[in-house]
């Protein structure tokens, strides 16, 4: 049987049948790919497959991925109009450790098999005339009648959380500020959230990254940098989510974008910077479950204007008499970090970017907030 197939980094070889007599081939990975610890992750299989008719793709993991690994792979069907230039199969794993595990490039954990396949022509009947036996998956499964929910329990009203974000002395606290003037005066519960929670135990590692206490901050890696800033925003998430329950609208200065633009801004290259993303999305809102955004706002402006914004902060106790933090004092960072949330905002439908400088001209701070309160006005209806 002969199959059509595109590799997507011809440095690296097909996929293999290990022996004669084997009937899975073995997949080889494109990229380094990290799995969180107990979260799932998609490793990048370099290839893109044309299904031949009457056939389907079975993946599934190799005997050793377990043991090797600790990992577990998501077994799934891959159909036959699944085969375009750009659909790579994507090899979906869960990682059960506590500890995050790295696939290499070229490492072999998933194989799949072509089984051939029918379609059903559904003949509809009143009855099959067999015996039951509780249907499938209930096999020294039977909950007693009790236990089985009759009704879905009616939904808690919820508010709606939206953040301000963008890179240093880019105006965001004075728009979350009024912003939240705004929303009172409209009639809505407003509440303000700050991050990171200067002054907290929380944000004590924070405080010590952002002072230069581990390195500049393109000496710490984007992955030991999130968990910092993610562990203080565990903490504040408790709050967050009561407040969302009673339905307020939380206004927050920064959030989990705020890791996106700063740390996703070390990455070289978009891939690694979205698998990072990824990362990101996954122990923020799966691990630590805490609240997603239901809008984000992102404050474009030149990083040249924001140092200069910066300058004219009020003195702040946790850069002990420093004027600027690791990040602010990097304006080529701060150039990368504008960029990487530019990236955001294509890629994310609930990222939205303001652009406090088109043409070279700044906007005034009434002018910005118009453009901000558009896009929350929306969220609100």
């Amino acid at each position: 049987m002969r199959v059509r197939i595109k590799r997507i980094d011809p440095s690296l070889p097909l996929p293999q049948y290990e022996t004669s007599g084997a009937v899975a081939f073995d997949f080889v990975v494109r990229t380094d790919t990290v799995i969180p610890a107990r979260g799932m992750g998609r490793a990048p299989s370099n290839v893109a497959v044309e299904i031949p008719a009457g056939y389907m793709l079975w993946v599934t993991d190799r005997s050793s991925t377990l043991k090797k690994t600790g990992l577990l792979i998501t077994e799934g069907v891959i159909d036959r109009d699944f085969c375009g230039d750009n659909d790579e199969i994507l090899l979906q794993f869960y990682n059960p450790t506590d500890s995050p595990v790295i696939i290499k490039r070229g490492d072999r954990v998933a194989q799949a098999v072509f089984l051939p396949v029918g379609r059903a022509e559904w003949e509809e009947v009143l009855a099959t005339g067999n015996a039951g036996r509780g249907g499938f998956g209930s096999t020294d499964n039977r909950a007693p009648v009790s236990s089985i929910p009759q009704s879905a329990a009616s939904p808690q009203e919820s508010g709606k959380f939206i953040v301000i974000d963008g890179i240093d002395g880019s105006g965001k606290g004075t728009q979350t500020d009024l912003l939240i003037e705004r929303l009172r005066a409209e009639g809505h519960a407003a509440v303000k959230a700050d991050f990171p929670q200067y002054g907290k135990k929380s944000a004590g590692l924070v405080e010590n990254y952002l002072n230069g206490a581990y390195g500049t901050g393109g000496e710490v890696s984007p992955y030991v940098a999130s968990f910092f800033f993610m562990l203080d925003r565990y903490d504040a998430s408790f709050g967050l989510a009561e407040q969302l329950e009673q339905g307020k609208v939380v206004v927050a200065n920064r959030y989990v974008s705020a890791n996106m633009g700063h740390q996703g801004a070390k990455f070289r290259t978009r891939e690694a910077r979205q698998q990072y993303f990824e990362w990101l999305d996954q122990y923020e809102y799966g691990v630590f479950g805490i609240p997603r955004p239901d809008l984000t706002v992102v404050l474009h402006v030149p990083a040249q204007i924001g140092q200069l914004n910066i300058d004219q902060k009020a003195m702040r106790a946790y850069l002990s008499g420093a004027t600027r933090d690791v990040h602010e004092d990097d304006v080529s960072h701060l150039e990368a970090a504008s960029q990487t949330y530019r990236e955001m905002c294509a890629l994310f439908p609930g990222f939205k970017l303001i652009e406090c400088a088109p043409d070279g001209r700044l906007l005034s701070i009434p002018e910005v907030h118009g453009l901000i309160w558009e896009q929350v006005r929306r969220v609100l209806q």
